[in-house]
């Protein structure tokens, strides 16, 4: 007996079914196999799966052959990953009513939803041929195909609904699609031009219109497009394809005039604008000229989506990077007033505060970000860095001890970390955890170049364990033979262990790649060339590097300098 229809009559009443009627049905003992069908039905509806399938199995357990039972039961083992359980009670339930279309259906659902195409392509041909008129099993049937990569079956079933029902736009939209799949891209193309003439849409229009840009025939490109927004003048991405032709063309004053008809529609997806005004007008070196253009480009896209995270982030770096800062920086923080809780507003702007070494405020958005997302080490790091610059090293510290207790193992932070807390610990004076900072970081990694660097000055400024200095050393400036600080710091301690040709040479080569900005590198090279005994160069040196820092005591030490080789 087919029950599924019977049960679906019944299950219409669940809303108005009230749970009181099987309770009371329980303590009179006398539930029956339609009591339990029903209310596993409401809590099904419910979503409490599990006490709707205690619902189902007594169901079953008084009427075995309950087929709409074992069609719930089978639901509900899909819903818990179970197919091969769900195939067996669909099954039993299709063999209980074999006329059924629905529980064949299913079934046929579940086998092409596993991959299991042939049999679920038998059932739909089944469910065909019993109802040639129902349009819907051939849809379906064609999605399997396409799924399986049988392009051809997938025309054939096309052509069957066709003949059954005609040619109509969505029968015309899957073939184009089938036929693009299959590289037949001129049939395509006939397709949509037959839909244009007999179903025509700004949709079709505007597809053609693409693929005639893409073969670079502009001409007819535009007609369609054009053809586009007469069928449609709100048909928006009709409007972006006419820009596209107009950019590539030089045409600039069409090309602005169209992009803006598109990025003032709040219906298109924001991330797409963003990623075209980053990715082309920005990158395109159109900024500079077209400067009033741009800022309007970018104004009206945030006025279509004034709470975007996307759209807001990209027009506030775009004023900032156009000295348009106090505007910018405004932008960003209104980005994180509509958006309090994503996390990528607060890095950019917090990201533009750093840049603009505003640490004061960048200290009070970071300690608010912390409190907002306490457990991203990533965010913590700007306070740890903001404290450091306000000279509050120690807060730095205790913060990076706090990312330490967060941050994951093998976090590629960690080396990071460790480097940053092996400089604070230093400038506090505790060089015991400096190095034990330094120490663990070159656990992580022995080629760190600026753990490397620091740990190797550091030593030198001591004038202790000048030989691992050395070697540290030595390893940045194979990996970075052009970086003036690691020349400098070679340099030094070639020089402090004697080899003051070498150290010379080394000194020299920091100078050219951008030492002679830094009083120190001078300082440096001006000893390696007294100990050499060119005292002319040597004091001229030393004489640049008092100009670059005049408090920097040079003056006292060129003095005995000069005492000491008789000048």
């Amino acid at each position: 007996m087919n029950r599924f229809f019977l049960r679906l009559s019944l299950s219409v009443l669940i809303l108005s079914f009230p749970p009181a009627v099987f309770a009371a049905a329980v303590q009179k003992d006398s539930v029956s196999a339609d009591d339990y069908f029903i209310e596993g039905v409401r809590l099904y509806c419910a979503g409490e799966d599990k006490e709707a399938a205690e619902m189902f199995s007594r169901c079953l357990e008084l009427e075995p052959d309950n087929d709409a039972a074992l069609y719930y039961t089978a639901m509900l083992s899909l819903s818990a990953d179970s197919s091969v359980e769900a195939s067996a009670y669909l099954d039993k339930a299709i063999s209980l009513s074999p006329e059924n279309q629905w529980y064949r259906l299913m079934l046929a659902r579940l086998y092409a939803g596993t991959g299991d195409i042939g049999p679920a392509v038998s059932i739909y041909d089944s469910l065909i041929a019993g109802n040639p008129g129902k349009s819907d099993y051939y849809y379906e049937l064609i999605e399997l195909y396409v799924k399986n990569s049988e392009l051809d079956k997938a025309l054939e079933t096309l052509d069957q609904v066709e003949l059954l029902k005609g040619a109509t736009e969505l029968t015309g939209n899957a073939r184009y699609e089938i036929l693009g799949m299959q590289g037949r891209y001129d049939e395509a193309k006939d397709v949509l031009k037959k839909m244009d003439e007999d179903f025509p849409s700004s949709r079709t229009a505007m597809i053609l219109g693409d693929l005639y840009k893409a073969k670079y025939d502009d001409s007819t490109a535009l007609h369609y497009y054009n053809r586009s927004i007469e069928l449609n003048p709100d048909f928006t991405p009709a409007y972006f394809g006419m820009a596209e032709i107009y950019r590539i063309r030089r045409d600039f004053y069409n090309f602005f005039k169209y992009l803006n008809k598109f990025l003032c529609d709040p219906m298109m997806d924001p991330q797409l604008k963003t990623n075209y005004i980053e990715e082309i007008i920005f990158a395109s070196g159109l900024v500079p000229v077209f400067r009033p253009q741009v800022d309007t480009l970018v104004e009206n896209t945030m006025a279509a989506n004034p709470a975007d995270t996307s759209v807001l982030t990209m027009a506030g770096l775009y004023f900032i990077a156009v000295d348009s800062v106090d505007k910018g920086m405004e932008i960003l923080r209104v980005n994180i007033e509509h958006n309090p809780d994503a996390k990528s507003p607060r890095a950019a702007y917090m990201g533009q505060l750093y840049g603009r070494q505003k640490w004061d405020e960048l200290a009070a958005a970071a300690e608010e970000t912390i409190e907002k997302f306490p457990q991203d080490f990533m965010l913590r790091e700007f306070l740890a860095i903001a404290y450091w610059r306000q000279d509050k090293a120690k807060e730095a510290v205790e913060v990076y001890n706090d990312i330490l207790r967060l941050i994951p193992s093998g976090h590629p932070m960690l080396i990071n970390c460790y480097a940053a807390m092996g400089d604070l610990y230093y400038e506090t004076g505790n060089r015991r955890k400096a190095y034990s900072c330094y120490e663990k970081g070159l656990r992580i990694d022995d080629s760190f170049c600026p753990i490397l660097n620091n740990y190797a000055y550091f030593l030198s400024e001591e004038g202790r364990n000048l030989k691992k200095a050395l070697e540290m050393s030595r390893k940045t400036i194979i990996s970075e033979p052009e970086n003036a600080t690691y020349l400098d710091t070679y340099g030094w301690l070639l020089y402090l262990t004697g080899d003051y040709e070498e150290a010379r040479d080394y000194l020299k080569k920091a100078m050219i790649y951008g030492g002679k900005e830094s009083a120190v590198i001078l300082d440096h090279y001006a000893e390696a060339l007294f100990a050499l005994k060119d005292y002319n160069l040597a004091f001229l040196y030393w004489s640049n590097a008092q100009k670059l820092d005049p408090d920097s005591g040079l003056s006292e030490k060129i003095a005995l300098r000069r005492k000491q080789c008789g000048r």
